[in-house]
């Protein structure tokens, strides 16, 4: 328990001399007006908040509890301090428990729902966990990745947590965890899977109440719990009048879940705010010592796939002249062979209309009846384009010859549906054949959504600079690197949905997005100018009782400057050289057995003791416990040498007392 005086005596004054630099001059008032008042403030402190009973009393209670007020420190006024919400000690709990195959053979889910501190309600999965998405999780056959099943965590408006049907394209950041992609992958990333897990569930739950607010969170290998307080009657903690009236509501803090765009414009502003006010934390931080001076950094950046669908029309054209015979009308119509193949035809009908074709023509020209006109063929669909057909259209104009009236006709199989025919304006009403001669055209029209994309990497640089490393990095949501190390999992390729004119591109890919942080440059700080400074002064430092004499050493431009210093000092109290300190002992009921009987059988004499050092009061009062017996009072204690006894008998007793290697060995 003994202090060396002289190297507290350097430190002390090592201190003082660095407020002084700091302030400039010594604090105004007597010795004694300054000693008066600090031992009496220390002493009302002490007596307020010096014992754990007092410290719960006086500040635990008062910030947690409504019905307790604090007090100043003299008691002379009293007001409200509760930092705390209406909240539940632990309002979620996910368990796993992993299986032989890898998977999770069980996942259970407990809730507080109206955080009373209790749960209330327990949802068990009833299948096993093959793979671990962002918002839900994929079931297996166990052990394969085959015939799988895909669920996306739900809550309804109770809170109570469930899991419904999805597909795969619904769900994000998904990767596998079972022996199918490796071994030993929930054991070696219990921790990651636990926090995908939990955040999707508390994602669902949050969906249906976004003032409930995760306070904290705790997991151990198997476990995670979330803590958490309603937060709709609460305030945002602020220094002044001013920020509090200033400070987002919690309507506008809750909105955010919803308006993320708008947490980030709200982020820049406040940032931009708070970057030019002296006053502000984030001025402070941002120009201290540790973040000027350091000449490494962390650096973040992401690598995207920037995705787009382009959409484009292409049409299919073509005209010409023809004869046809007919004895009355004619009827035209577009054929659809195949999805690339159509026939625009027409047919010659007597007065009766279609039940009457080919009357007195004879020229049937067999399959169904019709004559073709044009057979278009389209090229093979671009499978990297979704197409989509917008017109099909067969004209037929200027039909006119002996014996008919003039007329045309026009057909869309768009409009009017491929195989469904359209009687043209013509009629022939002469008796028998006519021949009138036509004028054709038609006009395809396809427009094609085209899926286009391109990598943005914004990590090449990083990447590429050999002073940099890999820190951490989430693919898709997927935790695949982290602490400079690889954590095992892969994502899954995910799906996307593109929507352009035509329809709904729905395209897969190994990863979307990846989110890096790299390390570049060395992180160590550069204390030696504080240590030659520091070093100068304290081995320099002389005591003349009056004042405290040193020299200093100063850093410049030009280098380091020498100098002479000294500090007044006033008249100072004796002091001990060490902590007042006292001794004390209580008989011990050890029940221990060996192989050789019970301790105190063995035990010379049987009785044993527990020992307790104890600091004395600053009355040199002894505060033993009941039933202490006191065996030093309060003293300068020194019991190094059986301390030493102490250690040197355990550290011998473990060692081989028969030397089984055959070497002796010193103690």
């Amino acid at each position: 328990m003994k202090m060396q005086f002289g190297k507290w005596s350097g430190n002390i004054a090592a201190i003082s001399l660095s407020i002084a630099v700091m302030t400039g001059s010594v604090l105004a008032g007597t010795y004694e007006d300054g000693k008066t008042s600090g031992t009496s403030a220390a002493q009302t402190a002490v007596t307020r908040f010096g014992s754990r009973d007092t410290s719960n009393l006086n500040i635990s209670q008062p910030m947690t509890s409504s019905t307790k007020l604090m007090q100043t420190v003299d008691g002379s006024q009293s007001f409200p301090a509760n930092i705390t919400s209406p909240a539940s000690a632990k309002f979620l709990e996910v368990f796993i428990q992993p299986g032989g195959t890898g998977d999770l053979q069980q996942v259970m889910i407990s809730q507080d729902l109206n955080t009373d501190g209790t749960f209330d309600y327990v949802y068990t999965l009833p299948r096993l966990v093959s793979g671990v998405c962002g918002n839900g999780y994929i079931a297996c056959d166990a052990g394969t990745w085959s015939h799988c099943q895909y669920f996306k965590w739900s809550a309804g408006t109770d809170g109570k947590i469930s899991d419904v049907s999805t597909s795969i394209t619904d769900l994000g950041g998904c990767y596998c965890i079972n022996q199918s992609c490796g071994s030993n992958l929930v054991w070696s990333n219990s921790s990651v899977i636990l926090k995908d897990l939990g955040g999707g569930i508390v994602n669902a739950v949050h969906n249906g109440n976004t003032s409930f607010t995760i306070t904290n969170v705790d997991y151990d290998l198997t476990t995670i719990d979330y803590f958490g307080r309603v937060t709709g009657s609460a305030t945002t903690a602020t220094g002044s009048v001013a920020s509090l009236a200033s400070s987002p509501t919690i309507s506008t803090l809750t909105g955010y879940y919803n308006n993320w765009g708008g947490l980030s414009a709200a982020r820049d502003n406040a940032a931009i705010a708070q970057s030019t006010d002296p006053q502000s934390l984030y001025y402070l931080v941002s120009n201290s010592g540790a973040a000027t001076q350091a000449s490494g950094k962390m650096s973040a950046c992401t690598v995207t796939r920037n995705s787009s669908v382009q959409t484009s029309t292409r049409t299919i054209n073509d005209s010409g002249t023809g004869q046809l015979c007919t004895d009355h009308f004619v009827y035209i119509k577009v054929h659809k062979v195949s999805d690339s193949e159509y026939q625009l035809q027409y047919v010659d009908t007597g007065p009766g209309g279609l039940g009457t074709a080919h009357s007195n023509c004879g020229d049937n020209p067999g399959g169904n009846g019709w004559h073709t006109i044009k057979d278009v063929v389209l090229s093979p669909p671009d499978p990297n384009k979704l197409e989509k057909m917008m017109q099909a259209n067969l004209s037929l104009s200027n039909i006119t010859g002996p014996g008919c009236s003039p007329g045309s006709g026009s057909v869309d199989g768009i409009v009017n549906g491929f195989d469904n025919s359209v009687q043209t304006s013509t009629v022939c009403p002469a008796s028998g054949a006519q021949f009138p001669t036509f004028n054709w055209s038609y006009y395809f029209q396809i427009k094609e959504d085209r899926y286009v994309e391109g990598v943005d990497d914004q990590c090449s640089n990083l990447e590429n600079d050999s002073s940099c490393r890999l820190q951490s990095e989430t693919v898709d949501g997927v935790q695949t690197f982290t602490n400079f190390n690889s954590t095992g999992l892969t994502p899954l390729p995910g799906c996307r949905e593109f929507t352009g004119q035509v329809g709904v591109n729905t395209i897969c890919r190994d990863w979307w997005q990846k989110k890096r942080t790299y390390v570049c440059g060395n992180q160590s700080y550069d204390f030696s100018a504080i240590g030659t400074r520091f070093g100068t002064v304290v081995t320099t430092m002389t005591d003349n009782s009056s004042s405290l004499d040193f020299q200093d050493k100063m850093l410049t431009a030009g280098g380091w400057t020498s100098a002479n210093g000294s500090i007044a000092l006033h008249g100072r109290d004796p002091s001990s050289t060490c902590e007042q300190a006292c001794k004390t002992r209580i008989p011990k009921n050890d029940t221990q057995v060996t192989v050789s009987g019970d301790v105190t059988a063995m035990r010379n004499p049987a009785t044993s003791y527990d020992f307790f050092y104890r600091v004395c009061d600053q009355n040199n009062h002894c505060p033993a416990g009941q039933d202490e017996e006191i065996v030093k009072d309060c003293q300068c204690i020194n019991d190094f040498a059986e301390a030493a006894t102490i250690i040197q008998t355990l550290r011998v007793a473990g060692k081989d007392t028969i030397c089984t290697t055959g070497n002796k060995k010193p103690l």
